[in-house]
């Protein structure tokens, strides 16, 4: 027998198709392009209902953005396994951070902007994404201490330390820039060359990794 509803689940339901049809569209003719208008229409209801569940376009880009974050992250965690050194898995963890904001963000044009522009203006639902990359971050540092395969350090730090070192390689308008100097050589596949080269130099260069 199916879950009786309720206008409570009614809500959520109706919020869910409102930023499923929000996404639809972002993606077909652009985040800049697409009104409230535009979403209601879709959807056979008048703007002034969509306004009862968000109240502005804002908050519904913010449940887009919310969802697109979340998204990669999950991949990410995902990517870290449970064989390999701890070094190992943040590696596997940093290049998939890498390889899903290049393949959700860069080649989805129209939603570009939307995400460019919720990292320039620090929007909460990117600040919270940061947090939790930190703290993924954190605690493969710190079981890799525990371990013994990493010195003992100021952990937080150090996590904040590696994800300011790969912002280069995440942030979707500088890692647009770097994917296209490098394609311009005909060397697109160094750009994850370097990743994994850096993440040698901070681990291995200020010697984080115990020697073996």
């Amino acid at each position: 027998m199916g879950r009786k509803k309720t206008p409570e689940s009614d809500a959520v339901a109706t919020r869910e198709r409102i930023v499923e049809t929000a996404e639809r569209l972002f993606r077909e003719v652009g985040y800049a392009k697409t009104t409230v208008a535009d979403i209601a229409g879709s959807l056979g209801m008048s703007p002034a209902n969509v306004y009862r569940y968000f109240p502005t376009k804002a908050q519904i880009n913010e449940e887009i953005c919310d969802r697109i974050v979340r998204g990669i992250e999950i991949r990410c965690v995902d990517s870290i396994g449970e064989e390999g050194t701890f070094f190992e898995r943040i590696r596997s963890f940093v290049l998939e951070y890498h390889r899903s904001i290049k393949g959700s963000i860069l080649k989805e044009n129209r939603l570009y902007d939307m995400v460019s522009i919720a990292m320039e203006q620090h929007w909460p639902v990117i600040q919270a994404h940061s947090e939790r990359i930190r703290s993924i971050l954190l605690s493969l540092l710190d079981q890799g201490v525990a371990a013994g395969e990493f010195k003992d350090m100021d952990r937080y730090k150090t996590a904040r330390a590696v994800q300011e070192a790969i912002a280069i390689f995440v942030y979707p308008p500088l890692l647009e820039r770097w994917v296209s100097e490098f394609a311009g050589a005909g060397q697109e596949d160094s750009v994850e060359g370097q990743l994994m080269f850096l993440l040698d130099m901070v681990f291995h260069g200020v010697g984080l990794c115990n020697r073996q």
